[in-house]
């Protein structure tokens, strides 16, 4: 595969088809920002990098690098919950409709976009399912967690893998074999295949075949509970010198946000998504990690909560107790399964890293659906 890297951040796709394992170049990574494509280049110096506009490619610019995929990780923030999804409004946007102008006039042979839960309700998700039909793609959409493969980690995300039906391959297995009318939020798949070939060099549940008994999975993926590990094999390991990079939450922040913080342990197995305003904001944008009094449990934390409610003094007393730290960069890194050789440049902040890994993708779910869909194992 010769891909195209559109939307590539700091290349969480180029692990993705790494991790895949399947033969694959790519041919050039398209990214607005400095600073994820200076982190790309840190990783993959090889690799051509393009920083500029989406909107500014064009057909022809496109076919002379012989791309016969192409991965797509458009803007999330039209279709967040925070970014109040305004798509339509929203610039952002733009670039997303020119790449569908572009995916008309150059026909790539395979395609894989990935994006925020909510985007299958969106104009710009009909104009794609539209663009696919007229020009005779055939694909498959998901709704899948990292929590399903084991990891102990919240990221909802959807995916659509794509082919165009002329490049159909008669061996092997082949994801986009099962009929389905028209395409609908409704239709969009929540489980993992069961047919599906294990990924090579993977012993997650989903390849071990341990969830299979899961086809209808609750809205927090609970029952998947019991087949993620723990937090504690995603964290770094403390010392003298590792506490230093550690991030704890002062005494202002506890006392404003304790009560809606996400307070987790390392024999936890579940983390909330992390997003770009992870310790910027404190609801809903990530756990944090409890580092003391390990014997509280969440609903031990919950009660002495309630029992101090009217009492600030006890309550900034229990919440210091409990150690709580920010997870490091390293740790989001991990639990978004990049590779440990990934890293940053020195000059980029463990703020901007955060900010970086929040807008990136997690690269063992993806690299999961990449195999499935353009691989040829029998």
């Amino acid at each position: 595969m010769f891909v195209l890297e559109l939307y590539s951040g700091i290349g969480g796709m180029h692990c993705a088809f790494e991790r895949s394992s399947l033969k694959y170049k790519v041919v050039q990574a398209v990214d607005i920002n400095d600073v994820a494509t200076t982190t790309y280049k840190h990783n993959f110096p090889e690799t051509p990098t393009f920083n500029r506009i989406i909107e500014s490619l064009d057909e022809g610019s496109i076919l002379r690098l012989g791309a016969d995929t192409w991965s797509l990780s458009p803007p999330c923030q039209p279709f967040t919950r925070l970014g109040n999804r305004k798509c339509e409004e929203d610039s952002r946007s733009d670039s997303f409709l020119h790449v569908l102008d572009l995916i008309k006039s150059c026909r790539p042979k395979k395609l894989i976009l990935e994006n925020v839960k909510g985007f299958e309700y969106t104009e710009p998700w009909r104009q794609l399912i539209q663009t696919l039909d007229v020009c005779d793609y055939e694909y498959e959409q998901f709704l899948l967690s990292p929590l399903q493969f084991g990891v102990p980690n919240c990221r909802l995300r959807f995916y659509l893998v794509a082919r165009l039906k002329s490049s159909n391959s008669v061996d092997g297995y082949n994801l986009f074999s099962k009929p389905h009318g028209p395409s609908t939020a409704d239709s969009i798949h929540m489980i993992t295949p069961l047919d599906a070939p294990k990924l090579p060099d993977c012993n997650c549940p989903a390849c071990t075949n341990l969830v299979k008994h899961v086809t209808n999975p609750d809205e927090n993926f609970t029952q998947y509970d019991p087949y993620c590990q723990p937090i504690l094999n995603f964290l770094l390991s403390e010392n003298k010198d590792s506490k230093k990079q550690f991030t704890f939450l002062t005494d202002d922040v506890l006392t404003r946000y304790f009560p809606v913080l996400d307070i987790v342990r390392g024999c936890d197995t579940k983390t909330r998504c992390f997003t770009k305003g992870y310790s910027k904001r404190f609801d809903g944008t990530g756990s944090v990690l409890q580092t003391k009094k390990l014997s509280l449990t969440r609903e031990d934390i919950h009660s002495r909560f309630l029992l101090n409610r009217d009492n600030p003094t006890g309550l900034l007393s229990l919440a210091r107790s409990l150690g709580l730290r920010f997870f490091h960069s390293s740790e989001v890194a991990s639990l978004l399964c990049f590779p440990g050789s990934f890293g940053f440049p020195d000059n980029v902040t463990e703020k901007q890293r955060i900010r970086l890994l929040g807008n990136s993708l997690n690269v063992l779910v993806v690299a999961h659906l990449i195999y499935w869909a353009f691989s040829n194992v029998t």
